[in-house]
């Protein structure tokens, strides 16, 4: 139990020192700003009128929210290690009874803590911008920003792992293609599947499972549409679906990390 508090100890200490060096890069001011242009937008955009565009207007509030909250949390986690290295900032940190599965589990929940909090800032500002034109998003809207929290964990936690294999900016790129991507990719493979066979079909099916379908966590079009909220045992699922990931994910990347030179 001692050893269990002291691992806590360390990852807020980590996790809390990712959120000031972000605040001190001003990197959350870039949400703020990223809000107040939303804002202008709708109150211009709504001022032509919204009678009959209420599911659109909601639509492109939802995938304004995802988008940015998106490209957020993978910048944000694309260069948590890469500019500790490069900063040398990496070694009195190590040097300290710090290990390197620590500051990874650390900076993790740093980046996570600072794309839930732009997420919600997106997502408060949306509402308040449909709230002027009457439109409601409804209960199922909570749920909605819920599974995309669980969504967003995942994306850090897949974006820390890849950029201990490759730059700041392949991981980027590469991260935001499987986030942005994951629909797409998803509904390729099952496209794929009947017209393959033998040795492919199984390729196809294990690539399907092993991906993550980030695409599972977005509830945007049901929100869109008014539907009512889906069942607990839903959420339930998928937040242990975005858990077994971030572990997988945090896993890997630990083994990378331990291996890889400073």
């Amino acid at each position: 139990m001692e050893i269990v508090n002291r691992k806590r100890i360390i990852w807020y200490a980590l996790a809390h020192a990712t959120v000031l060096e972000s605040i001190r890069r001003k990197d959350i001011y870039v949400a703020a700003i990223l809000c107040v242009i939303l804002f202008g937008a709708a109150s211009t955009i709504g001022s032509f009128g919204v009678k009959g565009l209420e599911i659109f207007f909601k639509d492109v509030a939802l995938t304004v929210i995802g988008l940015l909250s998106t490209v957020l949390a993978v910048l944000l986690s694309a260069r948590q290690i890469a500019e500790e290295v490069s900063r040398r900032t990496v070694y009195p940190l190590l040097a300290r009874p710090i290990s390197r599965a620590d500051l990874l589990i650390g900076k993790f929940l740093g980046a996570y803590f600072l794309s839930v909090f732009a997420l919600l800032l997106f997502a408060t500002v949306s509402a308040l911008c449909l709230s002027l034109y009457n439109i409601p998003l409804g209960a199922v809207f909570l749920q909605y920003l819920l599974l995309r929290a669980f969504g967003l964990a995942v994306l850090c936690a897949m974006t820390l792992m890849v950029s201990l294999f490759l730059t700041p900016e392949a991981t980027v790129t590469i991260s935001l293609l499987l986030a942005v991507g994951s629909a797409t990719f998803a509904d390729a493979v099952k496209l794929l599947y009947p017209g393959s066979e033998g040795a492919k079909q199984a390729f196809l099916k294990a690539v399907y499972y092993v991906v993550p379908q980030l695409n599972l966590f977005d509830m945007g079009k049901k929100v869109s549409y008014g539907w009512s909220a889906v069942p607990g045992w839903v959420i339930g699922a998928l937040f242990a679906y975005a858990v077994m990931y971030v572990a997988l994910f945090l896993f890997i990347g630990t083994l990378r990390f331990k291996r890889q030179a400073l």
